[in-house]
């Protein structure tokens, strides 16, 4: 029988949400120890992380989806852009909010992106790149009023 053809329910993707839920929740938990404003941004994070992972829970078991091939490469990509979130995390205080998010944004572009680079996409992604990234910092340093992290560069 062919893999593609037989629907079944995603069984990897339910581990996954399972930790998902496990981690919003403990997440949920440790934030209710912060400050009233600082608890703000993790708890709704872990929120809809829960919720999107219960969500994502109901389709699969409703709708199973056919079983598709492995696409080659797939892997490397997912485990670079695993790698890539972990050095963020790790950068931040040393390079500071914006120099290690322009550093991850930029990596992440590289190892996500399938197409062709062309200067159109580069100064796309670039233009998207500066106002997402400014939209968060605008957020939380002057709304939420979050303590980011200086870091030696900027």
């Amino acid at each position: 029988m062919d893999n593609n053809s037989v629907a079944r329910f995603d069984v990897a993707s339910a581990v996954a949400c399972t930790v998902f839920i496990v981690i919003g929740t403990a997440a949920i938990y440790v934030a209710n120890d912060f400050s009233i404003l600082g608890s703000v941004f993790p708890q709704v994070i872990a929120g809809l992380m829960i919720i999107l992972s219960c969500l994502y829970l109901l389709l699969a078991w409703r709708r199973p989806k056919p079983r598709l091939t492995h696409e080659p490469g797939s892997g490397l990509r997912r485990f670079g852009v695993m790698i890539t979130m972990l050095a963020w995390a790790f950068l931040l205080d040393p390079l500071g909010f914006l120099s290690s998010g322009v550093l991850a944004f930029a990596a992440l572009l590289l190892i996500a992106n399938f197409d062709r680079w062309t200067a159109r996409t580069v100064m796309l992604y670039a233009a998207a790149g500066v106002f997402i990234l400014g939209s968060l910092f605008t957020i939380f340093k002057f709304a939420l009023q979050v303590p980011l992290p200086q870091g030696w560069l900027f």
